[in-house]
């Protein structure tokens, strides 16, 4: 009997013990450039039309933004997250755009990924790495408007991206961040390829 109690107690003791990796909000302030090269495309002459098919001319630009960006990371293990983010057009000198929607993960090289904490029977142990670097993919739905030499153009693309940064904390709860990307997109009109660069500030949530 007092075996059996002695188990009762320890279960209840161990179900009231609570650990959990925190959850991460960044907000940055960056700038994306984007180069743009459109698709040739082939334009069919009319039926009973003389004319021979031609070939539109592709174009190219670049699409110089400052962004801001919002980054959620949501499930955090001991080496590596997976996060949700956002980025909007802020200023541009003649009227470019950038939005992305898009997920992703990070997996952290030389630390914990977040702040960690452990609670038990009213004691508390939270361990909180100062310095931490990461790597990681990420994939999105992309909305760009851009400028040609004879018009202003939109694409939709679908954006591939590869990403590195650090995180240097100077709270407990607060971080400085910076993150660098090089990204692929695949529009319907057009193919891109991007550079990002943000620094911001990480918080963490409970």
């Amino acid at each position: 009997m007092r075996i059996l109690v002695f188990i009762v107690a320890l279960m209840a003791q161990t179900a009231m013990a609570t650990s959990n990796y925190h959850q991460v909000m960044t907000t940055s302030l960056g700038m994306v450039s984007v180069n743009i090269t459109e698709n040739a495309s082939t334009l069919s002459a009319a039926a009973g039309s003389e004319e021979a098919n031609t070939t539109s001319e592709a174009q190219s630009a670049t699409a110089s933004v400052i962004s801001a960006d919002v980054t959620y990371e949501f499930l955090n293990y001991a080496t590596k997250s997976y996060f949700i983010r956002a980025i909007a057009p802020l200023l541009s000198s003649d009227g470019a755009g950038f939005f992305l929607g898009g997920l992703g993960m990070n997996f952290y090289m030389n630390s914990l990924s977040s702040m960690f904490t452990f609670s038990d029977a009213g004691t508390s142990l939270t361990m909180n790495p100062t310095m931490r670097f990461y790597w990681g993919p990420s994939a999105g739905i992309g909305f760009i408007v851009y400028n040609t030499t004879t018009a202003k153009k939109s694409d939709l693309i679908f954006d591939l991206e590869m990403h590195s940064g650090g995180i240097l904390n100077f709270k407990r709860d607060w971080g400085l961040r910076g993150e660098a990307a090089i990204s692929r997109g695949t529009g319907v009109s057009s193919s891109t390829i991007g550079f990002k660069v943000f620094v911001g500030l990480s918080y963490y949530l409970e």
